[in-house]
């Protein structure tokens, strides 16, 4: 495929939206909620959620979100409309002039199945927000973009999606495979690799990392027409569980299987051919990685197409205190996403 088809910088003859998720997970009545349907939960189910699914680090607001909003301003300023999905909450320097603020109510089919505490069922329902383009890339809140960006990285002309992809070993994917235990979001994306399989009858040497994934409406909704069962689980899942698909999985792999997305790998002897060629792809660094510093360090150097920062339950507050330096070299300026304080 020729490079052109990959990083059009024409004029698309379509808009394209961007949609964000973000929790506080300090809100006092969130948390108050979160108790309580454990709680619920544990007594319906004679289980209670994992540690996994409930650790704080996974719901823990760093201000990444107000820093990738001025990453979206700076390096993508065709988006045409951004669209923040919360429950029911507020960053308070959020301009909502600037951004469409989506309760999780106003998406999911049946409001009997909130609230929820996983993003699963979340990013299963973001592209039934009312009046989202029909071309749209998805975001977590640790999503940034660390140069300029067009539409054609992400989707070609004709509308088709652009799968981001790592390619990885056949040994590897067998050794994951043999694995007896597997955390929750491994499970998620490996139930997602089999739905695909029974299928299509295909498999693909991809795994779909933590970067922005380009969607459809239409597409979106064929997901759920050919994994409706699938679907109904993991709506009906309010904490991560072992039995969820990945949407940020199945989603892509559809659209491989079907002919319906084209792939373009972001790592390996390509990444290097980026790097000497207009810059890398994506970058990812996790806080209270040993290795921490040194990759936010490497991300300011290579100014890497986007990237992501992940929570975890090792971060400590030096990370956290690092990070925040290290947006704010990247981003100093406030974006019209904020509100002129």
């Amino acid at each position: 495929m020729s490079k052109n088809a990959f990083e059009g910088t024409g004029n698309f003859p379509f808009p394209v939206d961007a949609v964000f998720t973000w929790v506080d997970g300090f809100d006092p009545e969130w948390r108050r909620e979160k108790k309580v349907r454990a709680e619920a939960l544990s007594r319906e189910r004679g289980c209670e959620p994992s540690t996994e699914s409930t650790d704080d680090a996974r719901f823990r607001d760093n201000d990444e979100l107000r820093f990738a909003f001025r990453s979206l301003h700076m390096y993508a300023p065709w988006i045409r409309r951004v669209h923040l999905v919360t429950a029911n909450q507020k960053p308070g320097w959020l301009n909502t002039g600037a951004v469409n603020l989506v309760s999780h109510a106003d998406i999911f089919p049946d409001r009997n199945m909130l609230p929820v505490f996983s993003t699963r069922p979340i990013e299963l329902c973001v592209h039934r927000i009312p009046g989202l383009a029909e071309h749209f890339l998805y975001f977590n809140d640790d999503f940034l973009l660390g140069r300029p960006l067009q539409p054609g990285h992400f989707f070609q002309p004709d509308g088709m999606p652009i799968v981001w992809a790592v390619r990885q070993s056949k040994a590897r994917l067998e050794r994951e495979k043999r694995k007896t235990t597997h955390s929750t979001h491994t499970l998620a994306i490996l139930n997602a690799c089999a739905a695909v399989r029974e299928k299509y009858g295909c498999e693909f040497p991809y795994r779909m990392r933590h970067f922005p994934k380009a969607m459809t409406v239409t597409t979106a909704n064929e997901v759920w027409q050919q994994f409706p069962e699938e679907v109904e689980r993991t709506l009906g899942n309010p904490f991560r569980s072992p039995g969820d698909i990945s949407i940020t999985a199945l989603y892509p792999l559809y659209l491989l299987a079907t002919g319906k997305g084209r792939v373009r790998v972001v790592n390996g002897v390509r990444q290097i051919v980026d790097a000497l060629c207009g810059g890398v792809y994506h970058m990812g660094a996790s806080l209270g990685d040993p290795n921490m510093e040194k990759k936010l360090k490497n991300i300011k150097i290579l100014r890497p197409r986007t990237f992501c920062i992940n929570d975890s339950i090792a971060a400590s507050e030096r990370d956290r205190t690092l990070l925040c330096e290290t947006m704010l070299s990247l981003f100093p300026m406030p974006s019209p996403f904020e509100t002129q304080e």
